[in-house]
């Protein structure tokens, strides 16, 4: 079966393509497509092959269909139909705006007639699809984490860490869950047991680290951990934000004393444009096995 990792990978190489797609197919008028411009939220597959597509619709963004839950609808076997599909399922699990032409129709369902990105929506100049160089990056969950794996091209080889415990791997710290509980709702399967553990035997230098490949300005993060591990005092205490463009000369850019809570978020005293952030780890509070972070999320700076 394919993993999500490769899924992904396959899903950034197909959005490149359906940039460069020709807009309007077939033997319909341009004059008669109207455009939708917003985030895919539902798709359904039925037995037939029909593809049913819902959307995020506001008062501002409605589309000109009866049909409100499932409004679009194309078909998988149709030439583009699974190159739609894929592209669909891409835009849905990163949370990437979109924009679907279609037909009106006042007495049914819309037929698409193409599905496109372009920079404005966040998609680079179409070489990168997943933003370029200098671009805001896709954000996910309710503060706009810009570092879970899956968004934003990031894999998981995007995270590294100075060691970790069996199958605790930095990866599942940016999967959007906890050990207890989901805390991303964008997020897709857990990894492992949804959380980074390293032994304190293996020294307290300790560090973890996201690649985005690009620069991002980074503004904030948040650090979760599940209630249990926050009594053990495994969360880290003092850490150090650390900077590079070539993963390999770090600079310190800001330290901080953390609490000890198990969720507890907050912005840089100034943002920091990097590809590379460390979280370089001190200490933590008390535990003599274990340092533990369930999930590290990352902000961008707004404007």
């Amino acid at each position: 079966m394919e993993s999500v990792l490769e899924f992904g990978a396959k899903m950034k190489k197909i959005a490149a393509t359906m940039a460069l797609l020709t807009p309007f197919a077939g033997s319909v008028a341009e004059e008669s497509v109207q455009e939708y411009a917003g985030k895919v939220t539902d798709l359904m597959i039925t037995k037939t092959g029909s593809v049913l597509v819902g959307v995020n619709q506001d008062d501002d963004n409605i589309l000109l269909c009866q049909e409100g839950s499932w409004p679009l609808i194309f078909q998988s076997g149709s030439p583009v139909g699974q190159n739609w599909l894929d592209f669909l399922m891409l835009a849905r699990n990163t949370n990437q705006k979109i924009r679907v032409g279609y037909v009106p129709d006042n007495s049914a369902r819309c037929e698409v007639e193409y599905v496109a990105a372009t920079a404005a929506d966040g998609y680079g100049d179409g070489s990168d699809p997943i933003g370029g160089e200098g671009d805001k990056l896709i954000e996910t969950g309710v503060y706009g984490n810009i570092a879970m794996i899956g968004s934003n091209g990031l894999t998981q080889a995007s995270y590294t860490a100075s060691g970790y415990y069996r199958d605790d791997v930095p990866a599942a710290a940016f999967d959007g869950h906890t050990w207890s509980g989901k805390v991303n709702e964008d997020a897709g399967e857990k990894i492992n047991r949804g959380l980074w553990l390293l032994p304190v035997e293996q020294g307290m230098d300790a560090w973890i680290q996201v690649n985005f490949g690009q620069k991002a300005k980074i503004s904030g993060m948040r650090i979760t951990l599940n209630e249990k591990a926050s009594q053990l005092g495994r969360g880290p205490r003092d850490v150090v934000v650390q900077v590079s463009n070539d993963g390999e000369n770090f600079v310190d850019h800001e330290s901080f004393r953390l609490s000890n809570i198990a969720d507890q978020t907050g912005n840089f005293n100034s943002a920091v444009e990097a590809k590379y952030l460390r979280l370089q780890i001190l200490n933590n509070f008390g535990d003599g096995k274990y340092i533990e972070i369930d999930e590290l999320e990352l902000y961008q700076k707004q404007g």
